[in-house]
Order: C-alpha cells, then structure tokens, then sequence
C-alpha cells in the first residue's frame, strides 16, 4: 500500500519524507513524481503507469489511472 501524506510516503508501516522541488515547464509550475512511485505499481499492478488523476484541494492527491482490464485500482 502506498499512500501520500503531505510531505511524507507511507509504504506499509514505514513512512519516508518526500519534499520535492517545484519547477517552472513553460509558463507552468510542476512538481516531479518519483520514479520509485512509478516502479511501486509496475511491480504491483504489472503495468506501466501512463495518466494520474489529480484531486485538487487543500492536498493534492496523485492516484495511478491503470489500463482497462485491470481491476486492482484506477479506473477510466
């Protein structure tokens, strides 16, 4: 289980900081996602991760949107 909590990375009972810088794309502000994010649900979902949905509000909540066909989380 991975889950997000402001500055920090639950993974199971361990928690691991994660600040990430902002940065500026074109006119645009972006925070990058780690690749460890993206490897955690390869591994567990045995799919390339290619969309997220954003929840915007007070926190920012990055969900994987996984391929049709696959069950486990996500959803189009």
């Amino acid at each position: 289980m991975l889950i997000f909590f402001s500055n920090k990375i639950l993974i199971g009972d361990m928690k691991l900081p994660i600040i990430r810088k902002v940065i500026q794309v074109g006119t645009s502000k972006a925070v990058t996602i780690p690749k460890s994010w993206f490897e955690y649900f390869k591994k567990e979902a045995g799919v390339e991760i290619n969309e997220v949905a954003i929840e915007v509000d007070r926190i920012l909540k990055i969900i994987p949107i996984l391929p049709k066909g696959d069950d486990k989380n996500g959803a189009k």
